[in-house]
């Protein structure tokens, strides 16, 4: 694998919002794209967040979607970053 694409899993390019939740903190962002591992998301300031950061994500298109834990794997140019789910 490329260190552009380290996700063992195939990529589903889909836009939705997406609440993300660090530091006490609630952040509405967009998503690009996603996997069975993971999800990589449009912020305009990625340095909110720092790499290996546990964060908890979920997608708002829906009522009921579940909360997911996971963790800052890759930040790029402040414009996307990269989240691993923790299983």
């Amino acid at each position: 694998m490329t260190v552009a694409n380290q996700r063992p899993h195939n990529r589903v390019k889909h836009q939705a919002n997406i609440q993300v939740v660090a530091n006490a903190e609630s952040y509405n962002l967009e998503m690009r794209d996603f996997s069975d591992s993971g999800l990589y998301l449009f912020c305009e300031n990625t340095c909110i967040f720092d790499i290996q950061e546990q964060v908890r994500v979920q997608m708002l298109e829906f009522d009921g979607v579940p909360v997911l834990d996971a963790e800052v794997v890759r930040s790029e140019e402040n414009i996307v970053f990269a989240v691993e789910f923790i299983q």
